[in-house]
C-alpha cells in the first residue's frame, strides 16, 4: 500500500484489546475516525487509541451512550456513525474498516484494483455492471465477508452508509428480522452484512492478501473449552 495513499481508517464498536497491530495501517496520510460506546471500562481503550496519534495525521472520536443491546446491531450502527463522521469522504483514495480486538499480526496489502480485476476476469460477465468503486474487499468465507477488517473506495461506503438515520435504522431492523427468519436466531453477523450489501448493490470481493487472526475473545474461549 503506497504511503502516498490518502486514507481514512474507521473503527467502530467497543475498543477492547486495541493493540499495536493497528500501527501498520497508520501513516501521515491517514485520518482515523472512531465511534465507540460510553462504558467505564471502554474509556481507557479510547485513551490508548489517542496515543497512536503520533503515527497518523488525525484521530477523531465520538463516544455515545449505548443504543442497541443486540451485539450485531450495536456494531453495525456504530460503523454507520463512524462512516458519517467523515465530512468529505470523497477526498480519500481508500477507506479501511478496522476492528480492534484482532489478536496478532494482520497481513494486509490492499491492492484493491488487482483484486477487482482478478475477480472481474474470472467471473465474466457477473461484474460487467460494476466498477472497482462499487465493491468492498475482504476475507470471503463462502458468500460472506469477515466484517472485522475490509477496505474499499468512498462510493461503496456511501452506498452502504450514507442514509438518513431514521431510514437507516428502519432498514437495519428489517434486514436483521429477515436474516433471523431465514437463517435462524443464532446466525452469524456476517450473514446480516451480506444481505445489507446485496440490498445496496455493493459486491464483496476477495482480498487475496488479507489474513486476519482470531479475535482475543475467541482465543480465550478456545483455551477454556
Amino acid at each position: 500500500m503506497s504511503q502516498n495513499t490518502n486514507k481514512a481508517l474507521i473503527i467502530s464498536g467497543m475498543l477492547i484489546h486495541l493493540s499495536d497491530n493497528i500501527i501498520p495501517f497508520l501513516d501521515k496520510n491517514t485520518d482515523v475516525f472512531c465511534h465507540t460506546w460510553n462504558k467505564d471500562w471502554n474509556g481507557r481503550w479510547l485513551i490508548k487509541l489517542n496515543r497512536y496519534k503520533k503515527y497518523c495525521r488525525n484521530i477523531y472520536s465520538i463516544m455515545d451512550k449505548p443504543k442497541f443491546s443486540e451485539k450485531r446491531l450495536s456494531y453495525f450502527y456504530s460503523t454507520y456513525r463512524a462512516v458519517n463522521m467523515i465530512k468529505d469522504i470523497d477526498k480519500y483514495d481508500k477507506i479501511i474498516k478496522f476492528k480492534p480486538n484482532v489478536e496478532g499480526d494482520i497481513s494486509y496489502v490492499g491492492d484493491t484494483e488487482y483484486y477487482f480485476t482478478k475477480a472481474y476476469l474470472q467471473s465474466r460477465p457477473l461484474l460487467n455492471e460494476y466498477t472497482k468503486e462499487d465493491c468492498l474487499y475482504g476475507t470471503i468465507h463462502y458468500h460472506t465477508m469477515d466484517e472485522r477488517i475490509f477496505s474499499g473506495y468512498p462510493l461503496a461506503f456511501k452506498k452502504m452508509f450514507h442514509i438518513l438515520e431514521d431510514k437507516f435504522i428502519e432498514s437495519m431492523l428489517n434486514i436483521d428480522s429477515h436474516v433471523r427468519t431465514t437463517y435462524g436466531y443464532e446466525c452469524e453477523g456476517s450473514l446480516f452484512w451480506k444481505e445489507w450489501a446485496d440490498s445496496k448493490r455493493v459486491k464483496l470481493i476477495q482480498d487475496i492478501d488479507l489474513k486476519i487472526p482470531n479475535s482475543k475473545e475467541w482465543n480465550q474461549k478456545k483455551l477454556k473449552a
